[in-house]
């Protein structure tokens, strides 16, 4: 078996078939650990399948590749919580679904579904974190080692987890528990892992009929979204890939209020506004509004009609970030965007949200100084921008830029009055 760590450098330099070998090692464990939170299993696949796109556009932020497990089991987490929160049933024609024969009698159908029930309901029973062990180790034969590692806990944990689990099911049971389990694995075919890989290329080489026929094949893809919810659209421009937006949306996916912000279609959004101007400061179902998202791709345009259909400056999104628009723009590192809010009337001293995360606290000021948009300091001053804001965890602009080494930006606040 190939080295995790040479898998990873060569999945960061473009290699599709070293990124497809990460899958087929991880899937099944990325599958059986968000079936244990979600309990079931398509959900759970659908969660793995966007776990692992969200890894491939974040695997060059991976310090140390041998912690490579760890790492992904949280972003399968964050998928299985976003889904879980999210909690909404995903809604596929019924003429998208090819026709299933059945050769089996009504009374073998009924004893497969009494079974299935059984499995679950047993499952179910376990506590959650015994729950996960099972899963984890009877879905795809991982040794406890390989549990302990992705779990982050030692050996001697997955054990106790394990003998815990065996005592409250019966023998006669944990059989059939395993049986099921391993019926389900994404390992038993090529399929999960092939279907990721060939979306990831088909993007790459602007496969625009080869696209169409996996959305087509996999109408999920068209509603996939990574850990801050975001929809595969919304991804595409966030990654950079302007050209993949525009494949996915000649591919057929339908652009609603929030995509058509995010991704600067003046034409659909006005559409979408038409009279009914309440919608202007809607929040996306992950809480953004189409302000905060226009501005944090940069679409000027698109800013300055929303801005003058009467959309609110300062609206703060419901997601735990706690953004405004203008947090938005910085962030996405949108310095037009940004001047054209704060030109517009923003308010520059909004603290942002998101508690226990990196930069919680961080007013515009902030995100200049540890950014470096330099050129946006002086406006932020003249706009009444506080020199001695302080963040969540008591720094101000100025300890951000004394952090950094950055003479300039340091003179600059000194001379705004920086204490």
């Amino acid at each position: 078996m190939e080295k995790l760590e040479t898998l990873i450098e060569a999945s960061i330099a473009g290699n599709p078939d070293a990124y497809g070998a990460l899958i087929r090692r991880f899937q099944d464990m990325a599958v059986g650990y968000a079936y244990s939170i979600l309990r079931d299993f398509q959900l759970a696949e659908d969660a793995a399948q966007e776990a692992f796109f969200e890894a491939y556009r974040n695997l060059a932020k991976l310090r140390e590749p041998r912690a490579f497990a760890g790492w992904f089991r949280r972003i399968v987490f964050k998928q299985c919580d976003r889904m879980t929160r999210a909690a909404k049933p995903l809604i596929v024609p019924l003429d998208s679904i090819p026709a299933r024969l059945d050769s089996r009698s009504p009374a073998d159908t009924l004893e497969e579904s009494e079974m299935n029930a059984a499995v679950r309901q047993a499952v179910e029973s376990l506590r959650e974190h015994e729950r996960t062990a099972v899963v984890l180790y009877y879905i795809s034969g991982y040794s406890q080692e390989e549990v302990a590692q992705f779990l982050e806990v030692p050996v001697t944990t997955v054990k106790k987890r394990l003998h815990d689990a065996r005592t409250h099911l019966r023998e006669i049971l944990m059989d059939t528990v395993e049986d099921d389990l391993r019926s389900r694995r994404p390992s038993r075919t090529e399929a999960f892992a092939k279907q990721i890989v060939e979306f990831i290329a088909a993007a790459r080489a602007r496969d625009t009929e080869r696209i169409k026929w996996m959305l087509q094949q996999n109408p999920r893809l068209l509603v996939a979204r990574d850990p801050l919810g975001n929809t595969a659209l919304v991804i595409a421009m966030n990654s950079g890939y302007r050209e993949l937006a525009e494949l996915l949306v000649e591919a057929g996916v339908e652009p609603d209020l929030w995509e058509s912000a995010a991704i600067g279609d003046v034409t659909r959004l006005k559409r979408f506004l038409g009279d009914d101007l309440s919608r202007v400061d809607a929040w996306s179902p992950e809480g953004f509004t189409p302000l905060g998202l226009a501005a944090h791709f940069g679409h000027q345009t698109v800013v300055s009609l929303l801005l003058d259909h009467g959309a609110d400056l300062n609206r703060v999104s419901k997601h735990r970030l706690g953004v405004t628009p203008l947090h938005a723009a910085l962030f996405g590192g949108q310095i037009d965007s940004a001047r054209m809010l704060i030109d517009r009337g923003a308010d520059v001293n909004i603290p942002r949200g998101g508690s226990g995360w990196p930069r919680a606290g961080w007013t515009a000021l902030h995100y200049a100084v540890g950014l470096e948009f330099g050129d946006l300091v002086e406006p932020l001053l003249a706009h009444g921008a506080n020199v001695n804001a302080k963040d969540e965890r008591g720094a101000t602009p100025f300890d951000v830029a004394r952090e950094s080494g950055h003479e300039e930006l340091i003179h600059l606040l000194l001379k705004g009055g920086a204490q």
